[in-house]
């Protein structure tokens, strides 16, 4: 079976540890894979703005991108899929949720469609590296002052505390909202009927693509269920042994050296 998609994540997989990219590579590889019908889907948990200003200059018609972790889907620059939180949804995140024992030391970013917004006295060091990652970050006073469209919410962890966080929102929310570890000491909470998968799923559909013409790359906890839907996966070298388990295949290197890149290269011999 030819292969039609590739779906790849960013941080960790795709992007250099700097956030930078092989764009000869990249441009080279699009340019191949264009040629054989093949499109190339980006996948992350960060920004639309961000992802934007990050490929301006790699941007081409066989080109998606997946934002938000999977709240919003991008073709040739257009919004074709919002899987934004409702304005209920977000209101009782901030007046209720928000309020639980186990979240009230958490740090917490509203990331909208305008910008991406936190509250007031956030420690320095947080918020200086979390404008590497959010566009226009805010600081507000109260969050449910908020009136921008709200894609996700983004809680701060301790290093390896992840999973258990996701397991105990997804305990408390009961299927209103859906967590996903982002890696990073980050969770991301979005609609329940959002996440990568989903994404890719919903495109595939579109481009009536089964799971076993499509290709996936991932390095992280919220990249499994993708590495395990589509029947040609490969896992980061630098992925953890849990992600690596659930992918059929590992890359020979890692993200620093252009280990998707040179998979797909490698991999076009065959299609």
């Amino acid at each position: 079976m030819a292969i039609k998609l590739i779906a790849t994540d960013l941080n960790g997989t795709l992007l250099h540890n700097d956030q930078t990219f092989n764009q000869p590579l990249f441009k080279a590889t699009l340019q191949a894979l264009q040629a054989r019908g093949i499109r190339l889907v980006l996948s992350s948990g960060n920004q639309f703005t961000h992802l934007e200003k990050l490929f301006h200059d790699v941007l081409a018609d066989n080109l998606a991108i997946v934002a938000e972790n999977g709240a919003s889907i991008y073709l040739q620059g257009q919004q074709v899929f919002d899987g934004s939180l409702s304005a209920e949804q977000v209101h009782q995140f901030v007046t209720v949720d928000r309020q639980q024992d186990f979240l009230k030391p958490a740090y917490v970013i509203l990331v909208g469609q305008q910008g991406s917004y936190t509250e007031t006295g956030a420690p320095q060091v947080l918020l200086d590296a979390a404008e590497k990652f959010y566009d226009n970050l805010q600081q507000v006073a109260d969050l449910s002052t908020v009136t921008d469209r709200i894609k996700k919410v983004s809680i701060s962890t301790a290093p390896g505390q992840g999973s258990q966080l996701v397991t105990a929102l997804n305990t408390y929310f009961e299927g209103r909202l859906r967590a996903h570890d982002s890696g990073y000491g980050v969770v991301d909470v979005v609609a329940a009927n959002v996440g990568k998968l989903s994404a890719v799923q919903w495109l595939a559909k579109r481009w009536q693509v089964a799971a076993d013409e499509m290709m996936a790359f991932g390095d992280g906890a919220n990249d499994v269920p993708l590495l395990q839907f589509a029947q040609h996966s490969w896992a980061m070298r630098n992925a953890p042994t849990s992600v690596q388990d659930a992918a059929t295949r590992v890359t020979s290197v890692d993200n620093e050296h252009d280990g998707v890149l040179t998979t797909i290269q490698s991999a076009l011999m065959l299609i």
